[in-house]
């Protein structure tokens, strides 16, 4: 009974309880998971991107310039005309030159990469999802509605949304999506009390980036959206610093539990 006692005495309140621990997906996986759960009803087929595009479709074709920042101080170059994927984008060309001649819709998830030191709120590695549909007929009111599933699938049917015209190269127009800041208040980190923050951007795609993957521009339209889905589990989960999804620490991946994610 001595021994009992004693061996009492030397357990540690601050370890997990005995018994199996049972994995569940990490934080980014589940949020690709639910918000790709929301267009593959709507035809739409996931291709998860390599980590390696060509400088052709991850610059060349969707229009940025030489000289652009992105391509020049931003980017890894493991060799000659190859680059670690940067957007989720340079896969566009790819999936509508191997759906051509007829219609196309795809998501497509990539980890991509950045030239540039980690911080709270970007970092080296990234996941991207983009959207892209090409097809006679489409118009405005289409994105529009991609718009809405998007938002109601992440944010719920009850959150508001509102476009802004923005420029991006291989749309035109182009817009970003944005809601109101789900955390808001005096001081807020979340959006620095500008009210509300930016979840997506998406556009009509330019002729040059369909001409480029095969199709004839007049005949068919393309759209495309995308999203961060770091910075989306930022702004549901009110995280401070972005670099704690990276982190082989499951205390910190079991605070999004019971979340809905």
């Amino acid at each position: 009974m001595r021994g009992a006692a004693a061996a009492a005495d030397l357990s540690d309140p601050g370890l997990p309880p005995a018994g199996p621990r049972i994995g569940r997906p990490h934080p980014v996986a589940a949020l690709v998971e639910r918000i790709t759960a929301c267009f593959v009803p709507l035809g739409f087929d996931v291709t998860n991107l390599p980590l390696l595009a060509t400088e052709d479709d991850n610059f060349d074709l969707l229009g940025y310039p030489p000289g652009h920042p992105t391509r020049t101080r931003l980017t890894f170059h493991p060799a000659p005309g190859v680059v670690l994927r940067t957007q989720a984008s340079s896969g566009i060309a790819e999936v509508l030159r191997q759906a051509r001649p007829g219609p196309a819709r795809a998501l497509l998830v990539a980890t991509c990469f950045r030239n540039e030191p980690p911080a709270p709120h970007s970092g080296p590695q990234f996941t991207q999802i983009d959207g892209v549909v090409a097809q006679p007929g489409l118009a405005l009111p289409d994105l529009m509605g991609l718009f809405d599933v998007f938002v109601r699938g992440v944010f719920g049917a009850g959150c508001a949304w509102r476009l802004t015209r923005c420029d991006y190269p291989f749309v035109d127009p182009g817009f970003a999506l944005s809601i109101a800041c789900p955390h808001c208040g005096s001081g807020c980190a979340t959006c620095w009390d500008r009210g509300r923050v930016e979840v997506c951007t998406g556009g009509v795609l330019r002729d040059e980036v369909l001409t480029a993957s095969g199709y004839a521009p007049g005949r068919t339209t393309g759209l495309s959206f995308g999203c961060s889905v770091e910075r989306l589990l930022r702004y549901l989960h009110g995280l401070h610093d972005m670099r704690e999804l990276l982190a082989n620490d499951p205390r910190v991946l079991e605070q999004f539990e019971g979340q809905g994610h």
